[in-house]
C-alpha cells in the first residue's frame, strides 16, 4: 500500500487545492524526527489520581511460561477512553472513583512505547470504532481480506483516473503537503469544500486507507532506499479528540 502511494505522490502535476509538486528534494526523516510528526496527535490514557496509568492485564498464553503481562491503552477517542473508565467504576469501585482521563500526544505515546525495553508491559493504541469501520469498508470495496485491516488506520485521498491519478494535498506555508486523516469524517469535509472550487477534480477524488505504522517506517531514513517525499507527510488530527481538549471558550463578559 505505502509504496504504492508514494509512487503516486510524483506521478503528475494537479491544479490548485490538491496540486501537487512533480520534484520534491528532502532527505528522510530520522526516527525522532518522524515521531515529532505526531505531536499534534492527541491520544487519551486512564490514570489514578496521582498522575499513575491504570494498567489492565493481559491473559496467560496457554503455550507460554511468562507470567501474565499488564497492558497500558491509549484511545483516540475520548468517549472510548471514559468508557472505560466507566466500566472501571463498575467492576473495581475503589478504583473507579480514582479513575480519570487524560490526554497526551501520540509522540509521548511512542515514546513510553520505546523505552519499555523490557518488555514488562504491553501497548495498545485504540482508534474509534467508525474509523475502523471506515477501513473495513474501502478495504472491502477493494476486494482485500479482512485481515489487511490495519491496527491504527489514516486514511489519505487521490484523485485522478488511473495513471494520472495523484494525492490530495493541502497547502501550508507555501508548501504542498500531504495528509493523513485520523478521522475520515474530516478528510471528506475537505473534500466536500474542494468540490465547491473544483468540481471536476473533486469528482475523481477517493478516501483510501493505509496504517500509520507503515507511513512512520516509510518516513525514516533507511540506507538503502531513502524516501524522499517524507517531509511532505504530515498527519490530521481528529477535529472531535482536539475539541476535547481545548479550554472552553471565556465566559467573562468583553470590555467595552
Amino acid at each position: 500500500m505505502i509504496e504504492s502511494l508514494l509512487k503516486l505522490a510524483t506521478v503528475t502535476t494537479l491544479a490548485c487545492a490538491i496540486a501537487l509538486s512533480p520534484t520534491f528534494r528532502a532527505e528522510a526523516l530520522t526516527e525522532a524526527q518522524a515521531l515529532e510528526k505526531l505531536n499534534g496527535i492527541p491520544v487519551f490514557t486512564i490514570t489514578d489520581e496521582k498522575g499513575t496509568p491504570v494498567l489492565g492485564s493481559l491473559p496467560k498464553q496457554s503455550n507460554s511460561p511468562a507470567s501474565d503481562k499488564q497492558l497500558l491503552l491509549f484511545f483516540l477517542s475520548p468517549s472510548d477512553a471514559q468508557k472505560m473508565v466507566d466500566q472501571i467504576k463498575t467492576s473495581n469501585p475503589a478504583l473507579g472513583s480514582k479513575a480519570r482521563v487524560i490526554s497526551r500526544s501520540m509522540q509521548d505515546a511512542y515514546q513510553i512505547i520505546k523505552s519499555n525495553t523490557e518488555k514488562k508491559i504491553a501497548f495498545q493504541i485504540i482508534p474509534d470504532k467508525a474509523s475502523i469501520d471506515s477501513a473495513r469498508s474501502i478495504l472491502t470495496a477493494q476486494g482485500k481480506p479482512a485481515d489487511k485491516l490495519p491496527s491504527v488506520p489514516v486514511f489519505f485521498a487521490v484523485s485522478g483516473k488511473d495513471k494520472q491519478a495523484g494525492l490530495l494535498t493541502i497547502e501550508q506555508n507555501g508548501k504542498q503537503l500531504v495528509p493523513f486523516f485520523f478521522d475520515p469524517k474530516d478528510l471528506q469535509g475537505l473534500i466536500d469544500r474542494v468540490k465547491t472550487q473544483q468540481p471536476e477534480i473533486a469528482s475523481t477524488t477517493k478516501i483510501q486507507v493505509t496504517s500509520l505504522s507503515q507511513v512512520l517506517e516509510s518516513m525514516i531514513t533507511n540506507a538503502n532506499k531513502p524516501n524522499p517525499d517524507a517531509e511532505k507527510f504530515i498527519f490530521v488530527p481528529s477535529r472531535t479528540a482536539v475539541e476535547q481538549i481545548l479550554p472552553p471558550p471565556s465566559t467573562q463578559p468583553k470590555k467595552p
